[in-house]
C-alpha cells in the first residue's frame, strides 16, 4: 500500500494500546477507522475515559465511526465492525453479543470484521477480517467482483 491510498480498518485494530503506538504510524496510507469493540476509542470500551482516541489519532488513523456507507461499483454498500444482526436463531443456540451494534440486513452489501473465521462471504456480508484473508488486507478491486457476481 501506498501513502496515497485510503485504507479502511473495521475495527479491532488492537487489543493493546501499545500495539497502536507502534504499529499504527508504520502503516502507510490514509487510515480510517471504524470502531470495534476492542478499539479502546469505541464508546463502549470500558477503557475508553483513560485514553480515548488519542493514541489512534497519534498514529495517523483520521476518522472514528461506528458505521459509514461507501459507494463501491456503482452500489452503497455498509461498512461495519459488527456483521448484520440475524433474525434467524443460530442452529447452535448461539446468541450474538453487541446486538444494539448491529444493523439489520436491508438488501445492501455489508464489509465488516468481528467473527475471525466464522466465514467470508455470507448472505450479502464480506468479513475483510485478515484472518481469513491471508492476514493481507482486502484490495477494493477484489470488493468489486465480489460484489458484481451478485
Amino acid at each position: 500500500m501506498g501513502d496515497d491510498d485510503t485504507v479502511y480498518y473495521l475495527g479491532d485494530f488492537a487489543l493493546a494500546n501499545r500495539a497502536v503506538e507502534v504499529f499504527g504510524p508504520r502503516l502507510n496510507g490514509q487510515k480510517y477507522l471504524i470502531m470495534g469493540n476492542h478499539d479502546t476509542c469505541h464508546p463502549r470500551h470500558k477503557k475508553r475515559a483513560l485514553l480515548g482516541r488519542e493514541i489512534y489519532e497519534a498514529a495517523g488513523f483520521q476518522m472514528f465511526e461506528l458505521a459509514r456507507t461507501l459507494e463501491i461499483g456503482g452500489q452503497q454498500v455498509l461498512l461495519n465492525h459488527m456483521p448484520y444482526l440475524s433474525e434467524e436463531p443460530s442452529p447452535d443456540g448461539y446468541q450474538p453479543k453487541f446486538k444494539e451494534l448491529r444493523s439489520k440486513a436491508e438488501g445492501r452489501w455489508l464489509l465488516h470484521g468481528h467473527i475471525h473465521e466464522k466465514w467470508k462471504i455470507k448472505n450479502r456480508m464480506v468479513n475483510v477480517g485478515v484472518d481469513v484473508w491471508d492476514f493481507y488486507p482486502v484490495p477494493m478491486t477484489e470488493i468489486e467482483k465480489i460484489l458484481l457476481q451478485s
